[in-house]
């Protein structure tokens, strides 16, 4: 198996399990950009550009998200 499959399934295992395991949705798609992040910097020299823009999308999506989140979670804390 090439290392890009391996890159690919540990993504795809870890996604799975995140979502199984995660008691929210904000703790879930926080796990996932943090595999994302972790393929794309294990994998830069094994992943397909095309692959790499995939994820780099993803995680950009991600970060846009988690951002919110913890504007969210800062706004719950300051109101009190």
């Amino acid at each position: 198996m090439a290392m890009r499959e391996n890159m690919l399934i540990f993504l795809a295992i870890w996604i799975i399990l995140a979502a199984l395991l995660s008691p929210s949705l904000s703790i879930f798609l926080t796990v996932s950009l943090i595999g994302i992040l972790i393929v794309l910097e294990i994998g830069d020299f094994y992943l397909s550009k095309e692959t790499k823009e995939m994820l780099k999308m993803s995680s950009y999506f991600l970060l846009l998200i988690f951002a919110f989140i913890v504007a969210q979670k800062v706004y719950e804390v300051i109101k009190g």
